[in-house]
């Protein structure tokens, strides 16, 4: 699935977290999800997932699992679900499209069915996110970014008291693409029963970088490098903390965060899941690779949610907060295996996998939940 029509470099020096936009028909296949399979999921255990009402000026949010809809109505409300993408194979091949990206960046694909009447109300978001008109037609207004004060009509719904001058104000149809950067105000309004789906891009704030980062730290033993006085005076209050102890504090998180450590931190921190991921039920051997690369009837594919980054200069690969460190010679493996994006035959890893460190590199990846290998 690919973006049509859209000049992505154009879009990216002009467009990209800068200005609304709206592409019409920029997909061509957007039968993602039926509405009954959605809310099916909906009442599953572990699903996040929600529906917003706005009924009499008032609006409520419910949280799942739901046991029925009947008791809705058809007017004035939206069930939102949350990371679809990690559940429907269909609804994940809509990543692909977006993949101009940086991969890292991803958060998921939420997936709302909207009743005429249905809507969130007036919002900002605190990411970049595009969304794509399945089914149905959406009313939307899109305005530039602006500063709003949020308000809150009731418990877990956020909203903006300002009202905003729309920049977009389009009826979306199947298959047209709508971008809004963060912190653009925005409001869609079903016009009869509809699906979107929304992809939406994370952008960690410094304290919760500082406190992945940390944690991160912690759990690889990295940045152990302790605080040392600076020249002390007997004369100083031992109650003032003095500029220069301040400074010093300082100049030790600043050589932290310019240490080579603190890249790795950073990749670590980047390709983590924002699920756990499945766990095979018994651990794979790189000696097990082999066999398994001859097989006709074994496939292998990325498990939804996971990311494989590699560092930019160096032969360092990372997922699920771990690193692997690859050779030359499976350089070719990895590269294949990071831009994975289809369920693919397992044979045709073979002619890129034939030394110890690429068999080595297929197990650690199966162990951690990246890749899953199916077997017919």
């Amino acid at each position: 699935m690919y973006l049509e029509n859209v000049d992505k470099q154009a879009f990216l020096d002009s467009d990209w977290q800068k200005r609304p936009r709206l592409f019409k028909r920029g997909l061509a296949n957007v039968d993602l999800i039926e509405p009954e399979i959605l809310a099916g999921l909906a009442m599953e255990d572990g699903v996040d997932a929600r529906i917003i009402e706005h009924r009499a000026q008032a609006w409520s949010v419910t949280h799942g699992p739901f046991e029925e809809y009947e008791s809705l109505g058809e007017e004035n409300w939206t069930l939102l679900v949350q990371a679809v993408n990690e559940w429907m194979p269909d609804v994940h091949s809509l990543l692909q499209a977006f993949r101009f990206l940086p991969e890292w960046r991803i958060d998921d694909v939420m997936v709302s069915f909207s009743v005429e009447g249905g809507g969130v109300g007036p919002h900002v978001d605190e990411y970049d996110v595009f969304i794509v008109q399945g089914a149905g037609r959406r009313h939307w207004r899109v305005g530039a970014r602006q500063s709003t004060t949020p308000t809150y009509p009731c418990e877990d719904l956020k909203q903006i008291k300002e009202s905003f001058d729309a920049v977009i104000d389009e009826v979306l149809e199947p298959g047209d693409v709508l971008y809004i950067p963060a912190g653009c105000p925005h409001d869609g309004i079903a016009l009869e029963p509809c699906l979107n789906y929304s992809v939406g891009f994370r952008a960690p704030n410094q304290a919760e970088w500082l406190a992945k980062l940390a944690d991160m730290a912690l759990q690889t033993e990295q940045l152990k490098q302790r605080y040392t006085d600076p020249n002390l005076s007997s004369d100083n209050p031992s109650h003032i903390v003095t500029e220069a102890q301040l400074g010093q504090v300082k100049q030790l998180l600043k050589s932290a965060v310019e240490s080579s450590d603190f890249d790795e931190l950073i990749l670590r921190a980047q390709s983590m899941s924002k699920r756990p991921l499945p766990e095979p039920e018994l651990p794979m051997v790189a000696e097990q690779v082999p066999a398994l690369l001859t097989m006709d009837n074994a496939t292998v594919v990325r498990t939804p949610g996971s990311r494989l980054l590699k560092h930019f200069d160096k032969p360092h690969y990372f997922a699920n907060g771990e690193m692997f460190v690859v050779t030359a010679e499976a350089e070719a493996l990895a590269k294949q295996l990071a831009e994975l994006t289809d369920e693919t035959a397992i044979t045709e890893l073979a002619p890129v996998c034939s030394d110890a460190c690429g068999q080595a590199l297929i197990a650690w990846l199966v162990n951690q939940g990246v890749i899953e290998l199916l077997i017919d």
